[in-house]
């Protein structure tokens, strides 16, 4: 790919920045001229909400509560509407879309106290949470692919939301990693288009009842195999599925799930295979697909069409 333009981008949910940004553009006939449009978002449980003290507030990666858990996921879960929202201003002075989004900072950001060693800044480590967030997050950028051109979680190493924790001679890779290695399988497939109906989650927020999304995912197709990621965000209960295929019929299928039996599970140097994927068993019913979906779990199931 040739250089490309990539115009600085609004923080969350600033719309008046891109509004501004993209009227600025269309003033001075400039509007092709950019390849993309930068944005970025990080999940926090930040107490006192997102003011400057927002570095302060922020909780631990591997001690957290029900409430933590889903409020990390929920805000993560923003991102849909963020990518729609920019898009929607984006149209009102580009309407042929010329510019697509380019996602290029996304993750968890959580306090300090557990890098993978002290000179490791803004190090933190990497639990089940982590990885059904990457799961939701990727979800939505597949869904979306016509608006994003280019999403890049911003860490690799030792670092937020990272894929791999390294130090000397030691070495592991994160429950994000093996979420990244799941989805890989989309890579290069063609976007199938996924309807959810799925009962929401419930939990309590800040002592109120409080929902999210339940059931999450996205689907791509290369030749007669169909790739169908699938997010249970929901702490403590497993969703059954029975999964409707339009134009084709389900030969055969195989499943990979990424879960645990404590959503605080991690991977360290001490422990590097705490977390790890493994082969589940799938079933066919009729012209549709059967599967019952473990609680806080990324699940990639391979369906091959007859």
């Amino acid at each position: 790919m040739p250089l490309a333009l990539v115009g600085s981008g609004p923080n969350d949910g600033n719309v008046d920045w891109t509004r501004r940004f993209f009227g600025k553009l269309a003033k001075t006939n400039t509007l092709g001229r950019l390849w993309g449009w930068a944005m970025h978002h990080y999940a926090w449980n930040a107490s006192g909400g997102r003011t400057r003290e927002w570095l302060a507030g922020k909780r631990d990666a591997v001690k957290f509560d029900a409430e933590q858990y889903y409020e990390i996921l929920r805000d993560a879960d923003e991102m849909e509407s963020l990518i729609t929202s920019h898009w929607a201003v984006m149209g009102e002075t580009d309407p042929r879309h010329r510019t697509r989004l380019v996602v290029d900072e996304w993750g968890a950001w959580y306090a300090s106290g557990t890098e993978p060693f002290p000179e490791a800044l803004i190090g933190q480590q990497n639990t089940m949470r982590d990885a059904v967030l990457a799961g939701l997050t990727l979800d939505t950028f597949n869904r979306h692919a016509d608006k994003v051109a280019m999403a890049a979680v911003a860490q690799l190493v030792n670092c937020l939301q990272s894929l791999f924790l390294a130090h000397e001679d030691k070495f592991c890779v994160t429950p994000t990693y093996h979420v990244f290695d799941l989805y890989a399988a989309h890579q290069g497939g063609r976007g199938v288009r996924t309807v959810v109906a799925s009962p929401v989650t419930h939990y309590m927020r800040n002592g109120a009842a409080a929902t999210m999304r339940g059931l999450n995912g996205s689907a791509s197709l290369s030749g007669s195999q169909l790739t169908l990621t699938v997010t249970n965000p929901c702490l403590d209960q497993p969703r059954e599925a029975e999964i409707s295929l339009r134009g084709g019929t389900p030969r055969s299928v195989a499943g990979v799930t990424l879960a645990a039996a404590d959503p605080h599970s991690h991977n360290s140097f001490e422990e590097p295979r705490a977390v790890e994927p493994k082969a589940v068993n799938v079933y066919v019913k009729g012209s549709g697909v059967v599967h019952q979906f473990p609680p806080a779990s990324v699940t990639k199931l391979t369906i091959t069409l007859g």
